[in-house]
């Protein structure tokens, strides 16, 4: 059985999957549990699209209908609180899904 990684690194963003915690910056991030689920979920699969439902039956354990618009909700306002100061990590694919694809200053 392959263990995941505890620490994902990109760039000046650490996720901590160990302790449940966010840095950007060396600054720890305040998010609700679906934000953090929804975070490493995206960010375990760099690079990869990620379709909404997907997000929302694997990554938040839900299969509610209405629940995409909660994903929706969820990942505008993570992308509010990470991505600042040129910073982009979440990329919308063709209303679909997402792609957690860093880009900014810190050369990611």
């Amino acid at each position: 059985m392959t263990r995941q990684p505890l620490l994902l690194r990109f760039g000046d963003l650490v996720i901590d999957l160990e302790h449940y915690r966010v840095l950007l910056g060396g600054h720890p991030l305040i998010l609700s549990y679906r934000e953090y689920a929804l975070l490493g979920y995206l960010a375990g699969r760099a690079g990869q699209v990620v379709h909404k439902r997907q997000l929302l039956e694997e990554g938040l354990g839900r299969h509610d209908p209405g629940g995409l618009r909660m994903v929706e909700e969820h990942i505008r306002h993570l992308k509010g609180i990470l991505e600042r100061e040129g910073r982009s990590f979440i990329e919308e694919v063709g209303g679909t899904g997402y792609r957690f694809e860093p880009q900014g200053p810190s050369g990611m």
